[in-house]
């Protein structure tokens, strides 16, 4: 809560004017700075979802959401070991990139009215807006093993990497399972950020985030059983 100095009402922690005598809270941020916004995520993220859901301007929401749908499509294919249906790598990477940016776009917004949803049952006030930037910022992990991880794993495996005639695994398997972890950990953090930040953006105190956290896993835990069963 923030206490406004002028008549010691208190306020939401997003609120820019205060609900009694109007003055003004703390100021608005118009632009984000993708890389400066990235660094402040990484050492303390409660921080950058705050500027992140009070920027005017929600810069480079688009650009992650489609990372992150490039992220997506190559994990299926992956997952369902799908590399045996394109001639060759380049094409299986030519289709992640090229329908990866709409499927992400679409995640995210999906991502975003659940958590909307989900914020405003548990008594929080966010906005889409505040919740859609919230998911896309939450995929940097992921977006960064995408940028620096996935090019390692193609170029030692190959279209092997997307197939099991032979299983990666049997090609080098202490790689295989270090660029997995890789994976795993980008996965991990991203959804410890999703939490974090939908925290901010509901204004939420930390009595009701176990709540929250819970039905995050949960929502997550069946878009991946679905993967595996589709």
């Amino acid at each position: 809560m923030i206490r406004c100095s002028v008549c010691g009402q208190e306020n939401d922690d997003l609120q820019v004017v205060c609900v009694s005598c109007k003055s003004f809270l703390q100021s608005k941020v118009d632009t984000l700075d993708l890389f400066s916004s990235v660094w402040v995520l990484i050492h303390s993220p409660r921080q950058a979802f705050r500027r992140i859901v009070l920027s005017r301007h929600k810069n480079y929401v688009l650009l992650l959401s489609s990372l992150l749908g490039m992220a997506i499509v190559y994990s299926v294919l992956w997952f369902k070991n799908m590399g045996r249906l394109f001639s060759n790598i380049l094409t299986l990477l030519l289709t992640g990139a090229l329908i990866g940016p709409a499927i992400g776009l679409a995640i995210a917004a999906v991502f975003a009215v659940l958590m909307l949803r989900l914020g405003r049952l548990l008594g929080g006030k966010p906005t889409y807006r505040g919740m859609y930037a919230v998911v896309a910022y939450a995929s940097v992990p992921i977006v960064l093993t995408l940028i620096f991880v996935f090019p390692i794993e193609i170029a030692i495996f190959g279209p092997y990497w997307f197939d099991n005639n032979p299983p990666p695994l049997v090609i080098n398997p202490v790689l295989y399972v270090t660029l997995l972890g890789f994976d795993a950990l980008g996965v991990i953090w991203a959804w410890l950020l999703l939490i974090e930040g939908s925290i901010v953006a509901n204004g939420f105190s930390r009595a009701r985030s176990f709540l929250l956290a819970a039905a995050v896993f949960l929502l997550t835990a069946a878009v991946v059983v679905a993967l595996r069963f589709a």
